[in-house]
C-alpha cells in the first residue's frame, strides 16, 4: 500500500518537471520568434523609408520643360525665376535705384531683371512668387528701376495761377485760389518729395479776360471817365448824365477822392459807379515791384471808400497796363481790371467833333468808352458828351455801368460783377504760375 502511494508521488513529481520544461522551451521559441519579427519589421521600415526617401528626392529633384527666351530647356520643378535666370545664364541689364523724384541714385541697384510669363508681364510680387510647373513660356528683360525707401507726410498743396492768353476789356478772377492737402513721399536717401495722393484738391487761381457781351441780346454800352474827381468838371458831367437819365463809371484817383469826397458821394448818389484808377497814376503798374503795386491798388481803394464811394475792388490800370505777372504780384488786392474798346482820345484835345466820332463810330453792344473828367482841360469833353449820348441813344443803345455790364455776361462770376469781390478767408494767393 505504501509503495503504490509513493509511486504516484514520484510519477507526479516527474510529470510536473516535464510541464515546466515544455513551458520554458515554448517561451524561448516565442522570444526568438519576437526578435525575428522585430528585426523583419525594422528591416521593412528601413526599406520603405529608403524607397519613400528616394521617391521624395526624385520628386524634389524632378525637372519640367519650359521655354526661356524661345528655347526649350529643362529646369527644376518649382524653380524660381531667379534660379532659372542663373541656370540659363540670362544676360540682361539691371534697373537702377532711383529717388522718389525719379532721379538715379545708384546705377544697377534696381530689379535684376523683368519677366513675361505666357505673354503677361509680371510685377515684382509676381516675379517673387513664381514657381515653374512646366510648359511656361518665359521671356526675360532688363530690370526695372526701384524707388528708394521713403516715408509719407501730409502737406498743404499750394495753388498756382492759370494765366489768360487773349486780352479783353475786362480781366477778372474767374476762380479764387485755395490750398489743398496731399500725401507726399519723402525719400529717405535723397530727401526729395513727390506727390503720392491728393486728399483735398487744390484750387488754382484762374484769371480770364473777355469783352463782355449781354446775353439777353440788348444793346448796351458803358461810358467811363478817368482821372477824377475834378472840381471843375465832374459835377458838370453828372448833370449831363442826369439830364439824359443815364449812368456811367468813374475811375477815381485815390488822392483826388480824398480831396473831393463830396464829388465821390455825388457820383454814388447819382447812381453811377465809383471804381479806382490807382493812387498816383505814375509808372505803369507792370513796372512796379510787388509791394509798391499793392500799395497803389489798396491805398486807392481805401481812399475811395473813406470818401464815401463805397467798397470796390475794380480798377482801371493807368495806360491800360496790367499783365499776368502783375496779377500774380497783386496778392488778391483786386477782382477785376477794366480797360476800353473805344478811345475818345480826348487827352490829345482833338476837338469835340473828333471826340464824338471816336466814341460813336464802330460802337457795338458791350463796348466800353474811355473819356476823362480830370487830368487836364476837359471843355471839349463837356461839349462832346451830350452829342455822344444822343447819337448812341438814337441808335438804340442803353447806357450801363461796368458792374451792370459784367452782370450781363455769365462768364463773369456774380461776386466779381458786384464790383467789390474779395478773396475768401480760406483763400491762398499763389506765388507762381502754371507752366
Amino acid at each position: 500500500m505504501s509503495s503504490r502511494r509513493g509511486t504516484p508521488r514520484r510519477s507526479g513529481a516527474s510529470y510536473g518537471h516535464s510541464r515546466s520544461s515544455a513551458h520554458v522551451y515554448a517561451s524561448a521559441r516565442k522570444k526568438r520568434s519576437s526578435r525575428g519579427s522585430l528585426g523583419f519589421t525594422l528591416a521593412a521600415i528601413l526599406v520603405l523609408a529608403a524607397v519613400v526617401g528616394g521617391g521624395v528626392l526624385l520628386w524634389i529633384n524632378r525637372t519640367v520643360n519650359v521655354k526661356v527666351d524661345g528655347a526649350l530647356v529643362s529646369v527644376r520643378a518649382d524653380a524660381t525665376l531667379a534660379d532659372i535666370a542663373e541656370a540659363q545664364e540670362i544676360s540682361v541689364a539691371p534697373g537702377d535705384l532711383v529717388s522718389v523724384g525719379g532721379n538715379v541714385l545708384t546705377e544697377g541697384e534696381g530689379a535684376p531683371f523683368s519677366a513675361t510669363v505666357n505673354g503677361k508681364e509680371l510685377d515684382a510680387d509676381q516675379i517673387e512668387a513664381f514657381r515653374a510647373k512646366g510648359n511656361e513660356e518665359i521671356v526675360f528683360g532688363d530690370g526695372a528701376d526701384v524707388t528708394e525707401p521713403y516715408h509719407e507726410e501730409e502737406r498743404e498743396t499750394q495753388p498756382k495761377m492759370e494765366p489768360y492768353e487773349k486780352i479783353g476789356a475786362v480781366t477778372y478772377v474767374a476762380q479764387w485760389p485755395k490750398a489743398g492737402k496731399a500725401i507726399y513721399m519723402v525719400g529717405d536717401t535723397s530727401g526729395e518729395t513727390a506727390l503720392k495722393e491728393e486728399t483735398e484738391p487744390v484750387q488754382n487761381l484762374v484769371i480770364e479776360s473777355v469783352n463782355p457781351q449781354p446775353e439777353d441780346g440788348s444793346k448796351v454800352i458803358a461810358l467811363t471817365f478817368d482821372d477824377g474827381p475834378n472840381a471843375n468838371y465832374t459835377q458838370k458831367y453828372l448833370d449831363i448824365l442826369d439830364k439824359y437819365g443815364i449812368k456811367a463809371t468813374f475811375f477815381c484817383l485815390g488822392p483826388a477822392a480824398e480831396k473831393n469826397p463830396d464829388l465821390v458821394k455825388a457820383i454814388k448818389d447819382q447812381g453811377s459807379q465809383v471804381a479806382s484808377h490807382t493812387k498816383s497814376h505814375g509808372d505803369p503798374l507792370s513796372t512796379l515791384d510787388a509791394d509798391t503795386l499793392r500799395s497803389e491798388i489798396s491805398d486807392a481803394f481805401d481812399s475811395i471808400e473813406g470818401a464815401g464811394g463805397g467798397a470796390t475792388t475794380v480798377i482801371r490800370p493807368p495806360y491800360g497796363d496790367f499783365n499776368n505777372q502783375t496779377w500774380l504780384d497783386s496778392n488778391g488786392t483786386l477782382s477785376a481790371s477794366v480797360i476800353w474798346n473805344l478811345d475818345s482820345e480826348d487827352w490829345t484835345l482833338p476837338g469835340a467833333d473828333a471826340i464824338v466820332s471816336n466814341c460813336t463810330n464802330g460802337a457795338y453792344s458791350g463796348a466800353i468808352i474811355l473819356m476823362h473828367d480830370g487830368g487836364g482841360n476837359r471843355d471839349q469833353d463837356l461839349e462832346a458828351l451830350p452829342r455822344i449820348i444822343e447819337n448812341l441813344q438814337d441808335k438804340g443803345y442803353k447806357f450801363v455801368t461796368i458792374n451792370e455790364l459784367m452782370a450781363m455776361d455769365s462768364r463773369i462770376p456774380e461776386d466779381v460783377a458786384s464790383g467789390n469781390a474779395t478773396m475768401p478767408e480760406d483763400g491762398a494767393w499763389p506765388t507762381e504760375m502754371v507752366e
